[in-house]
């Protein structure tokens, strides 16, 4: 009967902490059940008290398939149910008579060694010890079980442990909270009996081939266009044979990203529309695949254009060239020349669009980098026209990192004062990175010089300095001292 689960499960862990203390010097080891109160024994041992039980929500409403005897399932849902023991460690108390100080330690040794013997051996089922073995102590039920007994540590703050002591209105002792689960409570099988007439057969016959592609439309184009200043995706329709069973929809990856079916048009068995993902890692021609009961269709080839393969730089300080000539931005991909708009830079900062430099061609072109954008991390796109629409690239990436122009150190009441000028200096978490060490600076609300007072005075000659703005690191600037 597996309504004795709870007890064969209190039962096995009673067990387990016996071997386990006995097993660390204390030969008669007293491990006891009951509520927590000063009415513990006075000897070496546990507390194992079970303080509350819980339905688990992950078997709920499921039908009982039986278990590995084999047994017949049930039409009626298991109780699976989750466990929760509070274990306590006992030890002699000291008494003003007796001089042996360790006895509290001894409660402690007592805990470290229960925590690693249920560390040691997290799922009841598999405990086979000299002295105690699961084939033995747990009942037939919990053996034959497909779900194993785990135990597991709760991670339980003193407040927690306070509202349990509380509860059983005792004085709060050393304890530490488990969990045991799935402890299931299976329904009494049916009895066996013979089963009705088949009156009817209805066999509905499939083929495995894998689904067949025959046509993309369009076989070429962007990713995604720009509506109303916001990157909306483009759409792509597969035509073939085999695409949908019934009600079962197939998975569609472009260039092995996992895309969305179009709900409008409905999908067919002959056609399907998907939305193309805004990014891929490779390309630009990249492979459109389905698959449909764990069957993949030999894949199309569609052309992505415009796309972006790289920029140059991926980091910069927006520093300015020698005669004031603005940093500039090399791009190299293909499809740069159908009616070329310029790039957009998403960020921190609002959407910037900076128009291409001219002699460009359809796998390079060059921009200036705007001197508006902030620090942070930017996506950059190319935007291209087509038609009535402007579209756009994949997207790569660009870190505009903080520019340290100049470290003037200064001494003031015998420690150094450093001084650091430079540009898009403002920032809430600010780290100075000095010789390699970290130094955490005040916030900075705009793009003023940071001053910085150490405690201590540098020593004298070549030292770096590096910032860190908010997650975005400079490069370093020597300085003299």
């Amino acid at each position: 009967m597996s309504s004795t689960a709870i007890k064969d499960v209190t039962r096995m862990l009673r067990r387990l902490l016996q071997v386990t203390i006995k097993g660390v010097a204390f030969p008669d080891p007293k491990v006891t059940t009951m509520p927590p109160s000063t009415d513990l024994p006075n000897e070496h041992g546990a507390n194992l008290y079970l303080y509350r039980v819980v339905e688990s929500p992950y078997s709920k409403n499921q039908d009982w398939r039986g278990d590995r005897k084999p047994t017949l399932p049930s039409s009626r849902p298991v109780l699976a149910l989750q466990l929760f023991y509070l274990i306590t460690p006992l030890s002699k108390k000291e008494t003003l008579d007796e001089p042996d100080k360790n006895r509290g330690e001894e409660a402690h040794e007592i805990l470290g060694a229960i925590m690693l013997a249920i560390q040691e051996n997290p799922i009841l089922n598999n405990v086979h010890l000299p002295d105690l073995d699961a084939d033995k102590e747990l009942s037939e039920s919990l053996r034959n079980s497909f779900e194993q007994v785990k135990i597991t540590l709760l991670p339980t703050d003193v407040n927690e442990l306070s509202k349990i002591w509380a509860t059983i209105n005792q004085p709060y002792r050393l304890s530490i909270a488990y969990e045991v689960s799935l402890v299931e409570l299976t329904p009494t099988p049916p009895t066996a009996k013979h089963g009705g007439i088949v009156l009817r057969t209805d066999v509905d016959v499939i083929t495995f081939d894998p689904p067949r592609l025959n046509l993309l439309t369009p076989p070429s184009g962007a990713l995604a266009r720009i509506v109303n200043d916001k990157l909306v995706a483009n759409e792509l329709q597969i035509s073939g044979f085999g695409l949908k069973y019934r009600e079962q929809l197939p998975i569609v990856r472009v260039g092995g990203n996992l895309v969305e079916i179009k709900k409008t048009p409905a999908p067919t068995a002959e056609a399907l529309t998907v939305t193309l993902p805004a990014e891929l890692d490779a390309g630009p021609q990249v492979d459109v695949r389905v698959t449909l009961n764990s069957r993949t269709s030999t894949p199309l080839t569609f052309a992505v254009s415009p796309w972006l393969a790289s920029t140059q730089p991926v980091r910069t300080t927006l520093e300015e060239l020698s005669g004031g000539t603005k940093p500039k931005l090399v791009l190299t991909g293909n499809g740069f020349s159908a009616t070329p708009k310029g790039v957009r830079f998403d960020g921190p900062t609002a959407k910037t669009i900076s128009e291409f430099d001219p002699n460009g061609t359809d796998k390079n072109a060059t921009v200036s980098l705007p001197d508006t954008l902030e620090n942070g991390v930017y996506e950059i796109r190319i935007l291209t026209t087509n038609a009535n629409d402007v579209v756009a690239s994949n997207a790569r990436t660009l870190e505009v990192l903080p520019f340290v122009a100049k470290v003037e150190p200064e001494v003031r009441n015998n420690v150094h004062k450093l001084t650091v000028s430079g540009k898009r200096l403002k920032g809430t978490d600010i780290r100075l990175v000095i010789d390699g060490v970290t130094y955490v600076a005040p916030a900075n609300p705009n793009d003023n010089p940071i001053v910085y007072t150490l405690n201590r005075l540098l020593n004298a000659g070549t030292h770096s300095l590096a910032l860190n703005l908010d997650g975005h690191l400079s490069h370093t600037k020597e300085f003299t001292v």
